[in-house]
């Protein structure tokens, strides 16, 4: 899900805003800071590295309705907090982000690298100490804010990715109550893309335990053509499928137009009728 934007898409963002040059470019998909201070707006992903300065300032934003992510590559961010500080907000006088103030998902994985999020869609790095020699490639993406919660008997994480959020409803609703729940908590019903999605998220809520999970495809509008309801894709021949043998159900005018995994089922998928009660998976991307 996350890409890579061209470098020269970079560069023309990029401002000196009082603490140094205009910050370079390089060829090779990361940024290089050899005279302290810049403006970088994330659009997606980008990495940084030094050598690094004391006292060089830099100063980071993404869009407005999503978060800063900041972690560092082949190694632990615990070990480079002692060069930096990250702000969170537009001015070293805001807040420092540190690692134990971090929101601590119970479903996360527990041996993933440390990543430390904004609360908001600015931040500012200063470096405190000296890092002419370190080889530290800092890496900082656009991300979407992830609660512990989105309401009673919920559960969210950061089960897939870095920068998106999945939140599992374990209330059993039918499919357009629990599509209302994702949209009042501006998330989507979710969207399996790849295998790799899915099975981060089928081993964080198995739909063999319990009740199984709708996601938002259905074919309701047109029987026999299943679409993606939260991104409005129709489910087109080559695209990811993980169908129970023998589903969906291809008899004319059938009422079984909602899909999920689970239950019966077990972890493929399978359709059945949106007035059923069953668990959801929501998700956010950022």
């Amino acid at each position: 899900m996350v890409k890579y934007v061209a470098l020269c898409v970079f560069a023309l963002t990029f401002v000196s805003f009082g603490y140094g040059n205009v910050v370079p470019s390089r060829a090779d998909n990361q940024l290089a800071f050899p005279s302290c201070g810049g403006y970088i707006f994330v659009d997606d992903e980008i990495v940084i590295d030094g050598p690094f300065n004391q006292d060089c300032i830099l100063q980071f934003e993404t869009q407005e309705d999503r978060i800063l992510a900041f972690s560092v590559i082949d190694g632990d961010m615990k070990d480079v907090l002692h060069l930096l500080n990250i702000h969170d907000g537009f001015g070293i006088d805001f807040p420092i982000l540190k690692v134990e103030n971090q929101i601590t998902h119970e479903v996360s994985q527990k041996n993933a690298p440390i990543v430390l999020y904004t609360t908001s869609s600015e931040a500012i790095v200063t470096f405190t100490k000296r890092a002419a020699n370190s080889n530290m490639k800092l890496k900082i993406q656009k991300a979407v804010d992830c609660p512990l919660g989105i309401g009673d008997n919920t559960q969210c994480g950061r089960v897939v990715d870095d920068v998106s959020c999945y939140c599992a409803i374990f209330t059993t609703r039918n499919f357009y109550d629990q599509t209302m729940i994702c949209l009042d908590s501006k998330m989507k019903l979710v969207v399996f893309e790849n295998r790799t999605e899915e099975e981060g998220v089928q081993a964080t809520w198995p739909g063999t335990v319990g009740p199984a999970y709708y996601t938002s495809m259905t074919d309701s509008r047109r029987d026999g053509t299943w679409v993606w309801e939260s991104t409005m894709t129709v489910l087109s021949a080559g695209d990811y499928t993980n169908w129970f043998p023998g589903r969906p159900s291809y008899v004319a005018n059938n009422a079984e137009d909602c899909m999920l995994y689970g239950g019966s089922y077990l972890q493929f998928w399978g359709d059945v009728p949106c007035a059923n009660g069953y668990r959801a998976i929501c998700e956010a991307q950022p």
